[in-house]
């Protein structure tokens, strides 16, 4: 279609030739113009959106590393057992010969030494624990029992064993501390008699406030005074 501009008025030629541009852009984009903004400022979100989704995902995978190294797990039923003279007792069956063991002696003051492990040991002979009328309760389902390279432990000593700590273990004001997990808050020792055998617990912070994070029990056989919180 063509027009003979000559032949029309000025209002006429503005008329025209508003006209021919909607014809033309009718031709070349078929979607309505008066519907062109709304998919234009949809489009226009999308990316800031993307933008958005993988800026937050980068800022959690940044802190998931940081919580994670806030603290290590540590696995408590598995590294701590106890003790007497050349013998621990401990919920694991895989404890390698020559692993190190530091030992807590849980008197008043409380002392560390350092062990290391040997076999696996049934013999009432180095575990005073395994001696009849003791055995029984003592020997319990899942429970391994280790002779110990104990260096100058004594053989009556009891305590609390922790295989190869993750830090040095110190002794403060005559308690010893280590942190196990790597969280900033140490763990400490303690052991108290009940009517017939020993009770150990390992705690965070201070002993006998909440939960202990790890315990074990030594039956002895005989009459005890309990003194146990």
């Amino acid at each position: 279609m063509v027009i003979d501009e000559t032949r029309l008025s000025r209002p006429e030629l503005r008329a025209s030739r508003k006209r021919d541009t909607i014809v033309s852009m009718k031709r070349c984009c078929p979607l309505p113009i008066r519907r062109l903004h709304r998919p234009l400022v949809l489009c226009g979100a999308i990316p800031i959106l993307l933008i958005a989704a993988v800026s937050c995902r980068k800022a959690s995978e940044t802190r998931q590393p940081a919580a994670a190294a806030a603290g290590v797990a540590f696995p408590f039923t598995e590294r701590i057992g106890w003790f007497q003279g050349p013998c621990l007792a401990i919920s694991n069956q895989h404890l390698a010969r020559g692993t190190s063991v530091a030992l807590v002696v849980t008197g008043e003051p409380q002392k560390v030494q350092q062990a290391r492990s040997l076999e696996q040991t049934t013999a009432p002979t180095t575990c005073k624990a395994l001696m009849q009328g003791r055995a029984a309760i003592n020997a319990k389902p899942g429970i391994s029992f280790y002779a110990l390279e104990t260096g100058s432990v004594g053989s009556t000593d009891m305590g609390i064993g922790l295989v190869e700590p993750p830090a040095s273990l110190a002794v403060v004001n005559g308690l010893a501390r280590v942190d196990l997990d790597q969280d900033g808050q140490s763990e400490v020792f303690s052991s108290c008699a009940t009517s017939e055998g020993i009770k150990f617990a390992v705690w965070t912070g201070r002993a006998y406030q909440g939960e202990p994070r790890w315990s074990g029990y030594y039956y002895l056989g005989y009459d005890l005074k309990p003194n146990c919180p």
